[in-house]
């Protein structure tokens, strides 16, 4: 978003700049002027999305400037600077279409909110939030900040939330796995964009055990209730996720309810991750509430069916023989034993789980038997397990690769996803192992090393924080000064200081 300031005193503008900054840093200062005419030539030589201008300047004033520069760029947005004194010229800048005024001395909080409210209708502008909202929502979800951070009124601790944790069930492995996640998700993001307007946002987060999830966000505060909107877009979500089912990929919706604040969102979208597995039962590749996941969940035998299932397939895909054949005797007892009759829609729950995540074929009538269930995991083990040599993915070479890529590569856009993809594993699998040999978490251990960098970066060079964000992969200087508050505690201006 392009800026312009123009005010005869220096003071006033530097005091502006300055604010401009710390209110965001997509937004872009292209030029600042000290009177009329060169507000005109910066107008239209870069045909700003607002101009901050004072009413009063020589050689011409503010208004006659706005007159002509509205001709200029029909699209540039007018916040007027006034004294006590300019009301009559307030009211006529009014008139000609400025979006607001502000009086001199400028606070920060009425610089913020004119400039939101004159931008929340550009696109541009409501996809920065985004941007900024996407990138607070990540830190919250892996536990990099906190909500003391946040302001009592903000969506964050008074808006509304759904969220939902997508999970895949496929035979796919590698780069046709790769392909087909990147496009659903490619699919997603086209969606929420083309939804987005001001006082509602969407997110996609990788979670701490590796998995993605969606959100959705509304805050009625603001003057648009957009609770219809975003549950619009999850009761869609099965539907984007169905073509892929047709190649081979289930996509699984475990959706929460409405929550109030991101605690409360937070404490369901963890929750979903423990309940994931009860997916085989009730039928992958569809959405499944959060409340549906909650009654099935009291059913014992569901639990364990569902949990030997997930277990049966990790060790087909990790080619454990007798793992592998130890769970299938273990669910021959459940499943036998009587302990469970299952119903026509559980059968077809469990078949479908066997035909698309464990490569079974298809039955006749959808639906197998417990018997034949399984005599076809054993036939399963059988053809694809014994006579293959086990995979061993699980050494510290394969926490050295991360650590060394995150090395090399901490300043990139990067996730546990898309390395995992690089290593041909699972991320949540990944997520878990790195846990387990490093003793953190991989975003934390990631954030941690940015923070490593940025200090030296403040300590032996001249670099403005904002360059420094970048250069240590965050794009927006205010997420970066929240994360290094966080992680050093203290602000990076004063770290350069204290240790100068």
């Amino acid at each position: 978003m392009k800026l312009i300031i123009a005010d005869d005193e220096n003071l006033i503008r530097a005091s502006i700049r300055s604010m401009v900054q710390d209110v965001e840093s997509s937004w872009q200062i292209v030029g600042e002027g000290a009177n009329g005419e060169e507000l005109l030539e910066l107008v239209s030589e870069h045909k700003p999305n607002v101009a901050i201008i004072d009413i009063r300047m020589p050689r011409m004033n503010g208004l006659e400037a706005m007159r002509l520069g509205k001709a200029i760029s029909p699209r540039t947005k007018w916040i007027i600077l006034s004294g006590f004194s300019d009301f009559a010229y307030v009211q006529e800048a009014l008139q000609l279409g400025a979006s607001d005024y502000l009086l001199k001395p400028v606070n920060p909080l009425d610089l913020e909110r004119a400039l939101t409210n004159t931008a929340k209708h550009n696109k541009e502008f409501i996809q920065m939030l985004n941007q900024q909202f996407e990138n607070s929502l990540f830190a919250l979800c892996n536990g990099l900040t906190t909500l003391k951070f946040e302001e009592l009124d903000s969506v964050y601790v008074q808006g509304w939330f759904i969220g939902a944790v997508c999970i895949f069930d496929t035979t796919k492995t590698g780069k046709a796995l790769s392909d087909m996640t990147c496009a659903f998700y490619d699919d997603l993001r086209e969606r929420m964009t083309s939804l987005l307007v001001y006082g509602m946002n969407f997110a996609m987060v990788s979670l701490p055990d590796g998995e993605c999830a969606v959100i959705g966000s509304w805050d009625p505060a603001k003057g648009f209730d957009c609770r219809e909107q975003v549950q619009q877009f999850f009761d869609e979500l099965a539907g984007v996720a169905e073509p892929y089912r047709q190649d081979g990929l289930a996509i699984s919706i475990l959706q929460t309810g409405e929550c109030r604040g991101f605690d409360q969102l937070n404490a369901q979208l963890a929750q979903l991750g423990e309940w994931s597995h009860l997916r085989v039962v009730r039928g992958i590749g569809q959405r499944i509430r959060y409340m549906e996941l909650e009654a099935e969940v009291q059913v014992p035998e569901s639990s364990k069916i569902s949990q030997l299932f997930c277990a049966i397939k990790q060790h087909m895909y990790f080619r454990a023989y007798l793992n592998y054949q130890t769970a299938v005797s273990e669910l021959e007892g459940l499943l036998l034993a009587g302990k469970r009759s299952s119903n026509e829609q559980t059968r077809q729950a469990v078949h479908l789980y066997m035909v698309q995540a464990l490569g079974a074929p298809e039955a006749d009538d959808a639906s197998r038997s417990e018997a034949e269930v399984i005599r076809e995991l054993r036939k399963i083990g059988e053809s694809k397990l014994r006579e293959i040599k086990p995979r061993e993915p699980v050494t510290a070479d394969l926490v050295e690769q991360v650590v060394q890529y995150l090395e090399q590569h901490y300043m990139d856009d990067i996730g546990i996803g898309s390395i995992a993809q690089q290593l041909n594993v699972s991320a949540n699998y990944l997520s878990m192992l790195f846990n387990k040999k490093t003793g953190t978490p991989f975003v934390k251990y990631l954030t941690n090393i940015r923070m490593l960098k940025a200090k030296e970066l403040l300590l032996n060079t001249n670099l403005q924080v904002k360059q420094i964000a970048e250069k240590v992969g965050y794009y927006s200087t205010r997420h970066f000064t929240k994360l290094f508050v966080e992680n050093c505690s203290s602000y990076p201006s004063d770290y350069r200081k204290s240790h100068a």
